[in-house]
């Protein structure tokens, strides 16, 4: 697929809350590294700071996508993952399937009457908590209905490998045969593979794990071909952190952080690594902390970000897909039509603009000709509240707007504020600062970045401090 133009490889990519060094990254990086645990939730989340709690990158990208419109589907398989969850009310659940498909519940025709009748009567001292109770169980008993009588009708053409990954595969591809008899133009799904946990004989294990990727993913792109829709379908490779380069005493490796990861499918522009691999890789690289572990240059916010340009997702939707991304400078960010062969349209404007040619390109192409190509001969000096999908194409002279140093009295803001040597996490209210010398200390906090009062990028304000 590399070789056809694609599959790409990111370089040195993972886990980030900000960009880091290794002099800052243990005081910068909100998650907990190196533990299966917390990096592995981290890259299904991508929200270090819980602004959005509970949720999950593909789960906000579905809520995104469906208040455009769009009608998604979403399926974790074999077992719950929280990437596919978003917030409550916007979209569809995501539904559990067995890798083998789904089994039809079975009840005998008199259960299955005494249950319609059980749940489908509604009183009017009916509670709450049993209506809710008896629409999930029959949604869901209907659900499933659908699904199995729909599965059960469709055939691969492809043969699919036995093992975990290419049945995972294969009713992931059933699954998109289905899309039409589910009302569905959009899906998401996340299968897993496991077994990388390699603190020995690595080189054993890799071989066998390769072989079966390997194998699945063939199957896959060919079904994917023989079903007309490689061209609309996109798969990302994750995982919660790299190994270490440097061996451990058992022919194994251990615990790193930054790592090499594919995308691939017929959208994709491949045939090539996006990022720079670190070029000093000994201890004393500017990137490489002991043994061999790399701090990444690449985050899942820049990465997934890009894929949620290709699926739709509008620039003004950033801060509820990506809610971490106002750490990062808008030169972090990835063209994403340097990734993709075909993207949407921009999102229109909401005042009319001029129909006198503009000076400077824009990422997306237009619908209709323009009369010139040249290039801005100066940068912009406008200041940005945010990122936006599409990063400009020259440095802004001016920083982003958005803190660094977290507001006291804003309960979004989860960082803890170091004050004359003692940490503190406190609102206005429990500051306080009626008192002459708590205003001196919080209302004087200098945002490192804005060169600004903290207190006056707080949501609220602290009118103590005005």
């Amino acid at each position: 697929m590399y070789e056809d133009g694609d599959l790409l490889f990111f370089t040195n990519a993972g886990v980030l809350t900000r960009e880091v060094d290794k002099q800052n990254f243990g005081i910068l990086t909100k998650t907990q590294l190196f533990a299966h645990n917390t990096m592995q939730q981290e890259s299904k989340r991508i929200d270090p700071n819980d602004l959005i709690s509970g949720t999950g990158f593909l789960g906000r990208m579905a809520d995104a996508l469906t208040q455009n419109g769009r009608r998604v589907g979403s399926f974790s398989l074999d077992r719950f993952h929280v990437a596919l969850i978003g917030i409550p009310g916007i979209s569809d659940s995501p539904m559990i399937v067995n890798r083998n498909g789904i089994a039809q519940v079975y009840m005998p025709d008199d259960v299955v009457a005494t249950v319609e009748t059980l749940h489908n009567v509604t009183e009017s001292d009916s509670g709450f908590f049993a209506e809710t109770w008896s629409t999930s169980l029959m949604d869901s008993l209907g659900t499933n209905k659908l699904l199995a009588n729909e599965l059960r009708n469709v055939e691969t053409t492809n043969e699919f490998p036995m093992s975990h990954l290419g049945q995972q595969f294969q009713t992931v591809s059933k699954l998109i045969a289905t899309r039409r008899q589910r009302g569905v133009d959009t899906d998401l799904f996340y299968v897993e593979i496991g077994g990388f946990d390699t603190h020995s004989n690595v080189e054993t294990a890799l071989n066998n794990l390769f072989g079966q990727i390997n194998l699945a993913t063939e199957a896959f792109r060919n079904e994917l071909k023989s079903m007309n829709v490689w061209q609309n379908v996109t798969t990302i490779h994750v995982s919660d952190f790299a190994r270490t380069l440097n061996p451990n005493s058992g022919a194994g490796t251990d615990h790193a952080w930054g790592g090499n990861y594919m995308m691939f499918g017929g959208g994709v522009q491949g045939g090539k690594l996006v990022g720079e691999y670190p070029n000093d890789l000994t201890d004393d690289g500017p990137l490489m902390l002991s043994r061999g572990r790399a701090i990444p240059e690449i985050s899942w916010d820049a990465i997934f970000l890009a894929l949620g340009t290709w699926m739709g997702v509008k620039d003004s939707q950033v801060d509820s897909v990506c809610p971490n991304c106002y750490q990062f400078l808008p030169s972090h960010f990835m063209n994403p039509a340097d990734l993709f062969g075909e993207l949407p349209p921009p999102e229109p404007t909401a005042t009319p603009t001029s129909s006198e040619p503009t000076d400077s390109p824009s990422f997306s192409p237009s619908h209709s000709p323009s009369k010139s190509f040249a290039p801005s001969s100066i940068p912009s000096v406008g200041k940005t509240e945010k990122p936006t999908l599409r990063p400009s194409l020259m440095p802004s002279l001016q920083p982003s707007k958005r803190p660094i140093e977290p507001c006291v009295d804003d309960k979004k803001y989860t960082s803890k504020v170091k004050i004359d040597g003692s940490t503190v996490r406190k609102t206005c209210k429990k500051m306080k600062l009626k008192k002459k010398k708590n205003r001196e200390l919080f209302c004087n906090l200098v945002d490192k970045v804005t060169k600004e009062p903290v207190h006056k990028s707080c949501k609220a304000g602290c009118k103590a401090c005005n």
